[in-house]
């Protein structure tokens, strides 16, 4: 008789506790999820008491994490306004929880009403960057060409001032023809060295 009487009271007290936790099957759109509280935007699928207890239930409901959003392609803004919107929400339904039938007609309405456009767009990016490739080879080889030049002509600044150097060195035994180039040199250099 003792060993009924509290195997009888562990019975009563689960079955008070049953009544206390009530259980919500909810959906998000994509999954479903159990709660202890009424879903939130969509009407509670209640389904009865269970064991547990409302103390111990967790206080928010469990959503699985979405996916995020890739990153839109560098085509779409060619696109026609109607392409690329269908385009854009293809491109973040899993995001979004749009379920996969949803995903598939986008996908069959973008290659109905976009296919062509699609291909001219990708084409166009291509060009696009192809250009803009061009544009910096063009400008890496101007901005080396320019670098050559200076340096060119530093070197013959640098050769020019020697030359006029040891001529000045060795002025008073220069001819009056001589002293003339000098002079003329130093003239250039001043124009062309001095100036810059």
């Amino acid at each position: 008789m003792r060993l009924r009487s509290p195997l009888l009271a562990l019975a009563m007290l689960l079955a008070v506790a049953g009544v206390q936790a009530q259980s919500y099957r909810c959906s998000n759109g994509s999954s479903i999820y159990y709660s202890d509280r009424p879903c939130g935007q969509a009407p509670a699928g209640k389904l009865g008491a269970f064991g547990g207890n409302s103390r111990s239930a967790p206080s928010a409901a469990y959503a699985p994490q979405l996916p995020r959003a890739g990153k839109a392609q560098g085509h779409v803004k060619y696109l026609s306004p109607a392409c690329a919107d269908i385009s854009e929400a293809i491109r973040t339904a899993p995001a979004r929880g749009v379920r996969g039938d949803v995903v598939t007609g986008l996908h069959e309405e973008y290659r109905e009403k976009c296919s062509l456009e699609d291909q001219d767009a990708r084409r166009q990016l291509r060009q696009d960057e192809q250009m803009q490739q061009s544009e910096k080879v063009a400008q890496r080889d101007s901005i080396a060409n320019e670098r050559a030049q200076a340096q060119q002509r530093a070197d013959q600044c640098a050769g020019m001032r020697d030359v006029i150097a040891l001529k000045r060195s060795r002025e008073k035994q220069l001819n009056e023809t001589e002293v003339a180039a000098l002079r003329s040199l130093e003239g250039n250099y001043n124009s062309r060295c001095l100036s810059r």
